[in-house]
């Protein structure tokens, strides 16, 4: 039976289903394609350069161009726009990305968590989710690949693939600048630069800045809260001879954001229940105490060495990269101008990861890529909680210390039986280990005063805990397609992935820390992809199955005593199943009609654990038949994109619509973690003088400033804490060429 929201979505969804979501607009190919249809879309998916439609996996493309054309920022701006695609950031870690693919994701913001869903930024995973919301600048395209990639991607993609692409150097003497103003502040300067070296060198750089004042205000004094300052600076180096090429890409990020702005909601009898700052959380007011900084600092440094060789025996690519971030975030997490619960985190951590790979026709019908891959990182983080709210001058100091590597073979071949039938078979092997020490302890002001960050430890809380495990874990892939005509692929295939076992970070007893094991998905899907009408309508379908096996859930627990801890626990079994319509549509040139249809049913189907009752105690439960965290039943997109010849120069006109029913943010499904449904219209104008290389554009998002919860969660008789999707914003865009 279908679920709350069900008539009001199918009505929206006929719009959807002949109109365009922009955010869905094609990536075409440098070497380009006639007019008069949808535009072929170029994607590395399986990590070689295929026709979207030749590809027999769910996937959504966008161009840079869309992405600069309809104000996205960053991987969050994509979130309620992508069909089974849910992102959000942590209420009170909004620099971390929440992904859930079709069911599949995570719920906590710490290292030790992982991902199901991978961030891959020019072929390199990025390890954590504290450093995914990545800023989309200078982007030449974004896929997202839905269900388990764990052949060509690895561990820790059950859910998927987030793929990011940057333009790379064109050797040739261009660039573009890019100014952009809004409201509340909103000010944006990015600028690229292409230059040759020689005959056989190229270099590029790119710089993005990107602030704004912020959306809220504090009770405390008015004012403003939630201000983000942000500086990318990207540079290249490429070497390109024919036979071998190189190219070196160096990258730097440093956000100097304000603390956090999740909002507390409190009725009379929680705990953190303050009249006037707990009620009304749509009013962008929230309080930030003056007892410590409000300040989230990050800085980033990435260097990746990408080469390709053609020999005898195939394309040999090796991917080097080392990557780390240090962050040091202020936090207020009770969101009122009382001092009740602050933390302050501070994290170091550092990846490094080497991809060999060699693709090969071994005849005119078989082709294989094999490959190794080695990827190791270590983090640390120190955590220091003020728990005034539960008992004036308590604090809680935990540390985190994480070693992780792992070593994997692979190999992914395709066998055409026929000239239009094809089976693909994958398998990955993968050895992995993890060296854990997590600490827990309470401090006491010394002077009876409010809690600080440094007091001393009260003697005998001190907790520590350690670990040390090694897994082994198979993944494979075995799928059949059919070219049913020049324009129809029908396919289908099964997979089993699989997500990294490890060790619980924040703890309270000892025995927190773990292990936990690794949990499998298999997952089947079928589908067809289509071009029709002389290439005048793109029509594709995906329909598919998950199957969980002790599947990793985060149990986020705050004590009477403000203790808490955020263990895992393999909760045993779950199931997702749903499907994925996508369409694009041509009538005429110049206008492109797009749209897109997910269901999705996900639910628990064994889940037995324990959960704190009123009075602290934990209590045994089960939350059998209970959905999966950010899984909306339905959810929609629509819109039109326009582009043509007026007067002398080019005019394109856009606009967007989305639909998400609503969703639990909490695995107990209680009322106050349901997010309501959201509605969302973008919209954007930009006029092109002839031979100018000046484009000058007006945009705004939430149009109709929907008010709308990303997340919520709740903690026992304290209060729940959420956070507040983004108000309308407007500005306008300058960009140049030349």
């Amino acid at each position: 039976m279908l679920k709350s929201g069900t008539s009001k979505l199918l009505s929206s969804s006929v719009l959807a289903m002949v109109a365009t979501n922009a955010m869905a607009q094609e990536v075409e190919t440098p070497e380009g394609t006639a007019t008069g249809g949808v535009n072929e879309i170029v994607v590395t998916a399986q990590k070689e350069r295929q026709n979207i439609q030749d590809v027999p996996i769910s996937i959504t493309a966008l161009s840079g161009e869309t992405l600069e054309d309809t104000r996205v920022n960053n991987v969050l701006d994509l979130s309620n726009t992508l069909p089974n695609v849910q992102i959000n950031s942590f209420s009170n870690s909004p620099d971390s990305a929440v992904f859930t693919i079709r069911g599949i994701g995570v719920n906590d913001a710490d290292p030790y968590v992982g991902t199901t869903v991978s961030v891959v930024v020019d072929g390199v995973v990025v390890g954590v989710n504290t450093a995914a919301l990545l800023s989309l600048f200078d982007i030449d395209r974004v896929e997202v690949l839905r269900g388990p990639q764990g052949t060509l991607f690895g561990a820790n993609t059950t859910g998927g693939v987030v793929n990011v692409v940057t333009k790379q150097p064109t050797g040739v003497l261009e660039g573009e600048a890019q100014l952009v103003y809004g409201n509340y502040g909103q000010i944006e300067a990015n600028a690229s630069l292409n230059f040759p070296i020689g005959r056989d060198f190229a270099g590029k750089i790119s710089v993005l800045h990107n602030s704004n004042n912020g959306y809220f205000r504090n009770y405390l004094d008015g004012e403003r809260l939630g201000a983000r300052n942000i500086t990318s600076v990207r540079g290249y180096l490429q070497y390109d001879d024919g036979n071998y090429d190189a190219t070196v890409i160096g990258e730097y990020t440093g956000s100097r954001n304000d603390s956090q702005t999740g909002v507390l909601i409190a009725e009379p009898g929680d705990l953190f229940f303050t009249p006037g700052q707990t009620e009304d959380p749509f009013d962008f007011k929230r309080g930030q105490s003056d007892d410590q900084p409000n300040s989230n600092d990050r800085d980033t440094y990435s260097l990746t060495l990408t080469q390709n060789l053609d020999t005898s025996i195939g394309t040999l690519t090796s991917i080097t990269n080392y990557r780390e971030y240090d962050n040091l975030l202020f936090s207020d997490d009770d969101a009122t101008t009382d001092v009740l619960l602050q933390t302050r985190r501070e994290v170091k951590h550092h990846q490094f990861s080497q991809e060999l790979r060699n693709l090969v026709d071994v005849t005119d019908t078989t082709r294989l890529i094999v490959g190794a891959f080695y990827f190791e990182q270590e983090y640390s983080l120190e955590q220091d909680g003020k728990l005034d709210g539960f008992s004036p001058g308590v604090g809680q100091p935990q540390t985190q210390d994480q070693k992780n590597w792992s070593a994997s073979i692979f190999a992914q071949a395709y066998q055409d039986l026929t000239p239009d039938l094809t089976v693909q078979l994958g398998l990955r092997y993968s050895h992995e280990k993890t060296e854990a020490v997590s600490t827990s302890a309470n401090s006491i002001s010394p002077d009876g005063g409010p809690a600080d960050f440094d007091n001393p430890i009260i003697p005998g809380t001190l907790v520590v805990a350690s670990g040390e495990e090694s897994w082994n874990n198979i993944g494979w892939k075995i799928g059949l397609d059919y070219q049913a005509s020049d324009d129809v692929l029908l396919y289908g295939y099964y997979a089993r992935g699989f997500k990294s076992g490890g060790f619980t970070g924040r703890i309270v007893i000892a025995e927190d820390i773990g292990p936990f094991d690794p949990e499998k998905v298999d997952t089947f899907e079928v589908g067809f992809k289509s071009d029709l009408l002389d290439r005048r309508l793109r029509l594709n379908f995906a329909a598919f199955l998950n199957k969980y096996n002790d599947q990793q859930v985060v149990q986020n627990l705050t004590f009477p005593s403000g203790a808490n801890s955020a263990t895992i626990t393999n909760a045993g079994r779950s199931e997702s199943k749903g499907f994925e319509i996508e369409a694009t549509a041509v009538p005429v040139d110049g206008l492109t009609l797009t749209g897109a249809l997910a269901y999705l049913d996900a639910e628990y189907k064994e889940y037995d654990t324990q959960v704190l009752d009123a009075m602290g105690n934990l209590v045994p439960v089960s939350f059998a038949g209970n959905e999966l965290l950010n899984s909306p039943d339905w959810n929609a997109s629509a819109g039109v994109n326009w582009e043509n010849e007026v007067g002398p120069g080019l005019l394109n006109l856009g606009a967007q619509y989305s639909y998400t029913s609503s969703k639990f943010t909490g695995f107990t499904n209680l009322p106050v973690e349901l997010v309501p449904s959201i509605e969302l219209v973008n919209a954007y104008a930009s006029y092109s003088p002839d031979n100018s290389g000046l484009t000058i554009g007006v945009w705004a998002r939430n149009l109709f400033d929907e008010e709308y919860f990303n997340q919520r969660l709740n903690l026992t008789g304290i209060g729940t804490l959420a956070s507040i999707g983004a108000p309308r914003t407007y500005g306008v865009d300058l960009r140049i060429e030349f």
